[in-house]
């Protein structure tokens, strides 16, 4: 089955933000859709490759560009929520979800959260995930609550006034890789993903959070992976975790995404766990990319069905 091409559509929010998002279309019948949710300074057309392996097997995608992000980002002003504040990111989600239900009736959907999207899709399906086929984090940050201390500062700073302030919140990953090439070698092993994450207008430095949305994000990631959060998610909702063993955001030996699959699988509901060795943050676009993405196509056909 082969791509239609992406298209670029717009949605209003309902604090009349104009979200921008990406759609691709297989050619054929749907047999499913996946809603992506992309992380931190980046945006959705970093996911068209993800996006043709998933329509040649008859699955529609769609993906914002979230708040302060992308051309999302024209609206609100980049790194910035908007009038709507940090809870509008899930709203946000749950309308996308809306438009394709419409659009594609009676067929399952699936959610996929990639880094901080995997704190937003985590935090939505808690909210209103009840008629969700599965949730897919990648990159996840999983359970860590010592980022408490940071929503503390970081709030006490929005409270002085800093709220607007630009917040060089991705620094400290590349660290553990040190002497590197770049500043984003903890992206990935591959170099050309990198470079092009680089030379990418709306990626990196060149998009930073604020602090009013770093302290929003992070005060989510919080509440969203904890025993009380994971509670509200629906009974029996299955859950695929994808992440590098060398990712410095979900901690030492991935350490945090396990965590965060015990507390998942505590809840009682259907985890499966892939950490892949040497493997950085952006498993979708590492060396063994083909690899993971084979590993939730077969994850996806099992919940799609034929």
């Amino acid at each position: 089955m082969t791509t239609r091409s992406e298209e670029l559509r717009q949605l209003e929010a309902a604090d009349g933000v104009r979200l921008v998002y990406r759609r691709w279309l297989p050619e054929g019948a749907v047999r499913g859709t996946v809603q992506v949710v992309h992380g931190a300074s980046e945006h959705s057309g970093r996911y068209a490759r993800l996006a043709g392996a998933l329509t040649a097997r008859g699955i529609a995608v769609a993906a914002l560009d979230l708040r302060g992000h992308g051309r999302t980002a024209e609206a609100t002003g980049p790194g910035r929520f908007g009038p709507g504040g940090g809870a509008a990111l899930t709203a946000d989600v749950r309308a996308l979800q809306e438009v394709a239900a419409a659009e594609h009736p009676g067929v399952p959907r699936v959610l996929l959260g990639h880094s901080m999207g995997s704190v937003v899709a985590l935090a939505a399906a808690e909210e209103s995930g009840g008629d969700l086929a599965g949730l897919v984090l990648t990159g996840p940050i999983g359970v860590a609550p010592h980022l408490a201390e940071s929503v503390a500062v970081l709030e006490a700073s929005v409270a002085a006034g800093a709220g607007d302030a630009s917040l060089d919140a991705l620094g400290a990953f590349n660290q553990p890789f040190e002497p590197a090439r770049t500043p984003f070698d903890w992206l990935s092993r591959d170099p050309a993903e990198v470079d092009a994450y680089l030379a990418d207008p709306y990626c990196g430095d060149r998009m930073p959070l604020t602090t009013a949305y770093a302290a929003g994000v992070f005060g989510l990631s919080v509440r969203a992976a904890s025993e009380e959060g994971v509670a509200a998610l629906p009974a029996g909702l299955p859950v695929l975790l994808l992440a590098g063993r060398r990712d410095p955001v979900g901690g030492v030996d991935a350490a945090q995404v396990t965590a965060l699959a015990g507390l998942l699988t505590a809840r009682g509901l259907p985890v499966e766990l892939h950490v892949y060795e040497d493997a950085r943050h952006e498993v979708l676009n590492e060396t063994n990319r083909d690899e993971v993405t084979a590993d939730l196509l077969t994850w996806l056909d099992a919940r799609l069905g034929g």
